[in-house]
């Protein structure tokens, strides 16, 4: 390996993504037990840039039907859905940065609107982040294909190493 004594001093900048589900929970528990566990990091000197805890909202949508006339929400519908969604995103944080301070870690949290998918590839790069951590939502082959998996786009797009982890239900079942 390359890098000298300063190469090795440097931290490694972790990012993970939560939404509402207990897999994504599951996700920043096991970076603050493997990764960032007693032995691996020191609350004293571990800077709080190093782990990033980011959720993405998705905008509201307005859909239009086929055959029908275009539906379009009216200003207090949009208005009340986007506070129940900032609501929602402040409530995920505080339970992300609750389950660090009972590790004495300190974490950055950002709400971002967007794709998710996009919107955790775009951060990860523009904050120059190491390693972005995600849950595994366990969707089906069939499911998958027709809506899609966040963190299968997100393996393929990021521009840095990408790890998901599974739940221990469906890792034990997979041996």
């Amino acid at each position: 390996m390359s890098g000298g004594p300063a190469a090795a001093e440097e931290k490694m900048r972790v990012m993970v993504a939560v939404d509402d589900s207990d897999e994504s929970f599951y996700a920043l528990q096991w970076v603050l037990d493997k990764l960032l566990g007693v032995g691996n990091n020191n609350a004293t000197d571990q800077d709080e840039s190093m782990l990033r805890i980011i959720h993405v909202m998705e905008p509201f949508p307005h859909y239009v039907f086929p055959g029908v006339h275009a539906v379009f929400p009216t200003t207090s519908i949009i208005q009340s859905v986007n506070k129940a969604q900032e609501e929602n995103a402040s409530a995920i944080l505080a339970h992300a940065v609750r389950m660090c301070a009972e590790r004495m870690v300190k974490a950055k949290t950002s709400v971002l609107e967007g794709d998710p998918k996009e919107m955790i590839c775009d951060v990860a790069e523009q904050m120059h982040v190491d390693l972005i951590v995600m849950g595994s939502r366990g969707l089906g082959k069939i499911k998958r294909a027709f809506i899609g998996s966040v963190s299968d786009y997100v393996i393929h797009h990021a521009k840095c190493p990408v790890l998901v982890v599974k739940p221990l239900a469906e890792t034990n079942s997979l041996m």
